[in-house]
C-alpha cells in the first residue's frame, strides 16, 4: 500500500478544484467558523450541574406509542416496552414502563445527572428502535410515536427538548454560513464581525434557556468562537456569569487558556484556583480539578500536571469514580504526552470502490511517517460523531492537500455497519476494516477509555496532542498552527 494515506477517493463537495486557490486564506475563513456540532447522547453534550443530594432526581415520562395499521390493525398496543438507559453506567436502567391497550404509558425516571440518555422501544421481547431524550430537574417529558417509524419521527416534548430544537436550528443556520464562507461568499475583512455576531446569538440562547443542556452547549460554542480572537469579550462573559456553576466549569478551561495567553502560567493557575475557591459544590470542585489537570496536560505543562495529580489524589482519593478517571489520565500524562512517540500499529484498512469493497491491505505506523497525521478511534454509531463527520471532511479537504494524513479506526466489528456509514457519506481517507481495533491491543497502548479519541502526530510519529471528545475546532486550531509554522512537509 502507498505510504501516503491521504489520497482522496471521493469528494462529495465537488470542490477539489477550489483548493488550488489561496490555501491560507481559506484556512483563515474556516478557522473563523468551524465549531463543534451538538446532538446525540454523548457526555460532551451534557452539562455539569451543582451537587446533587444522595437521593436521585426525578422526571415524569409519559406518552403514547402505537403501531402502523398496515402492520397491526388489531388496535391493541399493549405490552410495548419503554426504557431509558444510562449507557455509561453498565448500562443502568433509569426508567421502564409498558403501554396499555391504547398505547399509553406513564412513569417516573430516576437519575443523578442532567443530560442526554438513550430511549429504547421493545416489543415481543425484541428491541425495535432507539433514540435519545434529555432528563432534567423538575421537567416533564411527553413521547408520542408510531412504530416502526419511531426514531427520527417521534414527537418528544419538554422544556429541554424545545431548547435543544432551538439550538439545532441555530446550528443549521450557522453551518449554512460556514458553507457560504468556504465558497468565498463572505468578504474576509467582515468575517470577525460575522463571527462575533454569531457568538452573541449563541450566548443569547444560553441566557434564554438557563439550566438546560442546550444552554450549556450554546455557551461553550459561543466561547469557542471567541477563543484566541476576542479574549476581552470571552473573559467579560465568564466574569458576568461566574456565579453559575456551569459557567465556572467552562471558565476553568476557556478562562485558563485566555489567562495563559495574556499573562502566563502563574496568572492562569491563579485564575483556576480562584474558581475552585468560590465553587459551591464538591462536584464542581471535582470537575474544576479535572479541567485543571487536562488544561496543563494539553498545554504541555507536564510537570505542573503531575503536581496537580498529587493534589487531586489528596482531595478526592476516597471517590472511586474520581480515581478511575485519574488512573486513565495519569497514563496519558506518563506515556502519551506531547513529544512522546505514538505506540506503533499495524492494521488492515479498506477503501470502497463504487458499491464494492477493494482488497483489504495492511497499513503500518512506518507507512504514514514523513508528514503529520490525524489518527482517530471512533464509534460510527455515535450520533455526535456522525454530525461532525462533514467537518472532518472539510479539514481533510483543506489539510490533506497540504500533506496531512488521515486514518479512522472504527470500534465496530460489523462489516455491514462500517460500509453503510461510508457508502452514505463518502470515504475520503483510509479506514481500518471492521473488527481491526478489537483484534489489536491499541485500546490499552493508546489508552482509549472514551470515544472519539484523536491523535495528532508529527512527521516523526511524535504526539503533538491527544484529543478526547467531539471538538473538531481544537483539532483545526492545531492543524492551522503547524501549517502556518511550516511544519507540514
Amino acid at each position: 500500500m502507498s505510504g501516503n494515506i491521504c489520497d482522496v477517493s471521493r469528494n462529495k463537495s465537488g470542490m477539489s478544484g477550489f483548493m488550488t486557490t489561496s490555501m491560507r486564506t481559506m484556512v483563515g475563513v474556516i478557522m473563523m467558523f468551524l465549531v463543534t456540532g451538538c446532538s446525540g447522547g454523548n457526555p460532551d453534550a451534557q452539562v455539569s450541574q451543582p451537587e446533587q443530594s444522595n437521593q436521585p432526581d426525578q422526571t415524569r415520562i409519559h406518552g403514547t406509542i402505537t403501531v402502523d395499521e398496515a402492520l397491526d390493525d388489531s388496535g391493541d398496543y399493549s405490552g410495548i416496552g419503554v426504557m431509558v438507559l444510562d449507557m455509561t453506567a453498565g448500562p443502568d436502567t433509569l426508567f421502564q414502563a409498558q403501554t396499555n391497550r391504547e398505547g399509553q404509558f406513564d412513569g417516573i425516571a430516576s437519575f443523578y445527572h442532567q443530560g442526554i440518555y438513550e430511549l429504547q422501544i421493545h416489543r415481543n421481547n425484541r428491541r425495535i428502535t432507539d433514540t435519545t431524550l434529555i432528563l432534567a430537574h423538575q421537567d416533564t417529558v411527553a413521547v408520542h410515536g408510531v412504530l416502526p417509524r419511531f426514531s427520527g419521527h417521534a414527537r418528544i416534548s419538554s422544556r429541554e427538548s424545545e431548547a435543544m430544537r432551538t439550538l439545532n436550528r441555530l446550528e443549521r443556520q450557522y453551518n449554512r454560513i460556514l458553507n457560504i464562507a468556504v465558497l468565498g461568499g463572505i468578504a474576509q475583512d467582515t468575517i470577525p464581525h460575522v463571527l462575533e455576531n454569531w457568538s452573541n446569538i449563541f450566548w443569547e440562547l444560553y441566557e434564554s434557556w438557563p439550566g438546560t443542556v442546550a444552554a450549556g452547549i450554546a455557551a461553550r460554542e459561543s466561547l469557542n468562537m471567541l477563543e484566541e480572537r476576542n479574549d476581552d469579550l470571552l473573559m467579560l462573559r465568564l466574569r458576568q456569569y461566574g456565579e453559575y456553576e456551569d459557567i465556572r466549569l467552562l471558565a476553568s478551561r476557556y478562562g485558563f487558556l485566555s489567562e495563559l495567553r495574556r499573562g502566563g502560567l502563574d496568572k492562569a493557575i491563579d485564575w483556576i484556583d480562584s474558581l475552585d475557591t468560590h465553587a459551591t459544590s464538591s462536584e464542581t470542585r471535582l470537575q474544576i480539578a479535572k479541567n485543571r489537570i487536562v488544561a496543563l496536560y494539553d498545554s504541555s505543562r507536564i510537570a505542573e500536571a503531575r503536581s496537580r495529580v498529587q493534589d487531586y489524589e489528596a482531595d478526592f482519593g476516597d471517590d472511586e469514580m474520581a480515581m478511575q478517571w485519574l488512573s486513565a489520565v495519569r497514563y496519558d500524562i506518563e506515556h502519551l504526552s506531547p513529544g512522546e512517540k505514538l505506540p506503533p500499529f499495524q492494521l488492515e484498512v479498506f477503501r470502497l470502490a463504487g458499491s464494492e469493497e477493494t482488497n483489504v491491505e495492511t497499513l503500518k505506523m512506518e507507512d504514514i511517517l514523513g508528514s503529520p497525521a490525524m489518527i482517530e478511534v471512533v464509534s460510527l454509531s455515535d450520533r455526535l460523531y456522525q454530525s461532525s463527520y462533514p467537518q472532518l471532511q472539510t479539514l481533510h479537504m483543506i489539510f490533506g492537500q497540504e500533506g496531512v494524513r488521515f486514518l479512522t479506526i472504527p470500534a465496530e466489528e460489523n462489516l455491514v455497519a462500517v460500509r453503510a456509514f461510508y457508502e452514505e457519506r463518502g470515504q475520503d481517507w483510509p479506514v481500518a476494516k471492521a473488527g481491526a481495533f478489537a483484534e489489536s491491543d491499541l485500546e490499552q497502548r493508546w489508552n482509549v477509555y472514551e470515544m472519539p479519541v484523536r491523535f495528532l502526530i508529527d512527521s516523526k510519529g511524535r504526539i503533538i496532542r491527544k484529543y478526547h471528545g467531539h471538538n473538531v475546532n481544537e483539532l483545526l486550531i492545531e492543524l492551522n498552527r503547524i501549517l502556518n509554522n511550516g511544519e507540514i512537509s
